[in-house]
């Protein structure tokens, strides 16, 4: 079996993930000694504990499953005030509603519905149904 260590420089700023890819390695000892070539360094100093050392296999699958992107939109509730839900982004300005903790309180539109939706004011709000979850 034949490794490589990928190292990473990671952390949060303003609920933004910043990482940067340093380098790709033969050895866990190579990885280690780039860091401490770059901990010193302008940027890196000021996050010392954000390098991150993750070892692979070579001709492996690692990310087996599927992925989804998920927003926030409005949805309208039983009493007709607006709500923030996440919703998986899909093509063609659909998403599907993911709302499990106050569905009971929803309208038109529930968890797993498919809904299109428009933008107003930096919102996005669900308009239109596509697709029931019960169908």
């Amino acid at each position: 079996m034949k490794t490589v260590f990928i190292l990473h420089h990671s952390y949060e700023l303003d609920d933004q993930d910043e990482t940067k890819l340093i380098g790709t390695y033969s050895t866990k000892e190579q990885a280690e000694l780039a860091i401490t070539r770059l901990k010193d360094k302008n940027g890196f100093k000021y996050h010392p504990d954000a390098f991150v050392i993750s070892e692979y296999e070579l001709d492996k699958d690692n990310w087996t499953e599927g992925f989804a992107t998920m927003t926030i939109i409005q949805v309208k509730r039983k009493d007709n005030s607006w709500t923030t839900v996440q919703a998986e982004c899909l093509p063609n300005n659909r998403y599907q509603i993911c709302e499990l903790d106050d569905n009971e309180s929803l309208g038109e539109f529930r968890h797993l519905d498919i809904v299109e939706c428009e933008e107003r004011d930096n919102n996005l709000f669900a308009i239109k149904l596509v697709s029931n979850a019960d169908t």
